[in-house]
């Protein structure tokens, strides 16, 4: 976790941070004081295009704050591109954003391994507008940990999560409400049950890599844990794709291909085109990000109810839950660096947080926030801190591109085998990482 003494040094430094900025923001039920630091500005490049409903929720928080502080906030609307346009001007001395927005891969694998990310240990100790929490508080140590890079920075303060499950509609399956399943097993026999109603119960968007892994990811992480995945990538012999739980694991995926429950076409369909006949009733369940409600309402079936239960448990094991987090960072060389940090608290407050599930539909890492109902069960399993915290390595991206994808697309379109995907893999794994001496 970095070294100790720095560690130490910051956590001093963050405890008297409080008294000099963080009680100047934060005093009063109603955060109406003037900002207590020097520069009456900052920019801001969100993850956010404008007109996206977490873009209005962040715009008001900015005319709220400054409203209450007499600081301007001067936001710049990226978009997903937001890290990428940042990450050349890091190096230079005049860095253009004080706060970037954006995941916790990029702020925790991208932002902050360019020694660039400033610790926010003193924004996690501030307490949080009109309430007696901090914001650790309200994040939570499950979320301060997966906001936290491999040296040890506190480099993001997450505000959103979103995780994965399987959806359904609600009117179609009531007794799934109280008992959905909680084996494989239970999953497999429901679908059996549906295709003897000459039903194709899966959908699956097999245009879309990242989704075709949804599968081999929830078995192996179930079957070898979470670290055992995460090392499977770094693993430069390969080898340890060909292990006993990651075999058993690809033979989960080539039972699950051959079961014929996919809807027809969904090896050569384009991204949306299989969520969208999900949502009109053609099939029946789908895993996907807590996103999807959003994504297909457009395109749901009059009186489509969502709802949706986590991965059941493989061989006994119950997989954790997959977390992507958003949320802020501030750059070193930032120049209005303590309004930002006070913003960044600003916008934790209850209010703000309670409106990333109103108007944006999503999750708030706020634990008494109550979720919007199309992801609230999903919301319920997150909160239990089940959450999957092995870090991604920096390579995963490249690695999935070149070696996972190609083999599992195979393996799920049935077109390889169980034991043709462990032997690729071991020898595209090799392969890539012989390339990268």
């Amino acid at each position: 976790m970095g070294r100790l003494s720095r560690r130490r040094f910051v956590a001093v430094a963050a405890a008297g941070a409080v008294t000099a900025w963080g009680a100047s923001a934060c005093g009063d039920s109603q955060p109406s004081t003037r900002s207590g630091s020097k520069s009456k500005e900052f920019t801001l490049w969100s993850f956010w295009s404008e007109g996206e409903p977490n873009q209005l929720v962040l715009a008001e928080a900015i005319k709220d704050f400054t409203s209450a502080t007499g600081v301007r906030v001067k936001p710049q609307w990226k978009g997903r591109n937001a890290m990428q346009a940042l990450l050349p001007a890091l190096n230079t001395q005049n860095v253009p954003a004080d706060i970037i927005e954006g995941n916790g891969s990029q702020l925790t694998t991208i932002f902050a391994p360019t020694g660039q990310a400033m610790d926010l240990a003193e924004v996690y100790a501030a307490k949080v507008p009109g309430e007696s929490g901090t914001v650790a508080d309200v994040v939570g140590a499950a979320y301060k940990g997966i906001g936290t890079s491999d040296d040890g920075v506190l480099a993001m303060v997450p505000y959103q999560v979103s995780t994965y499950a399987w959806f359904y509609d609600g009117k179609a399956f009531p007794e799934l409400a109280s008992q959905p399943p909680q084996t494989w097993e239970d999953f497999t026999a429901l679908l059996d049950e549906q295709k003897a109603k000459k039903r194709r119960p899966v959908a699956q968007d097999g245009s879309v890599p990242g989704y075709n892994a949804y599968y081999i990811q929830h078995f192996a992480r179930a079957l070898a844990g979470d670290e055992a995945w995460v090392a499977a990538f770094t693993d430069r012999t390969g080898e340890a794709w060909r292990g006993a739980e990651f075999r058993k694991a690809a033979e989960h995926v080539e039972r699950f291909a051959k079961a014929d429950y996919f809807l027809a076409g969904f090896n050569a369909s384009k991204f949306p085109a299989m969520q969208q006949k999900w949502a009109a009733g053609e099939s029946d369940f789908l895993f996907g990000g807590t996103w999807l409600p959003r994504e297909t309402q457009p395109y749901a079936k009059k009186g489509f109810e969502y709802v949706s239960f986590p991965f059941p448990s493989v061989e006994g094991k119950q997989p954790t839950l997959n977390v992507a987090t958003f949320g802020f960072g501030i750059p070193k060389k930032a120049k209005n660096a303590e309004p930002a940090k006070e913003f960044i608290a600003f916008f934790l407050q209850k209010k703000y947080q309670d409106k990333i599930a109103s108007v944006a539909k999503e999750m708030s890492v706020r634990t008494d926030v109550k979720a919007a109902p199309i992801v609230a069960l999903a919301k319920q399993s997150l909160d239990s801190g089940h959450v999957n915290r092995a870090r991604t390595p920096p390579e995963f991206s490249d690695f999935s591109a070149k070696v996972l994808s190609p083999l599992n697309d195979r393996l799920l379109f049935g077109t390889i085998t169980a034991e043709e995907f462990s032997t690729g893999m071991v020898t595209a794994a090799a392969k890539f990482w012989k390339a990268r001496r």
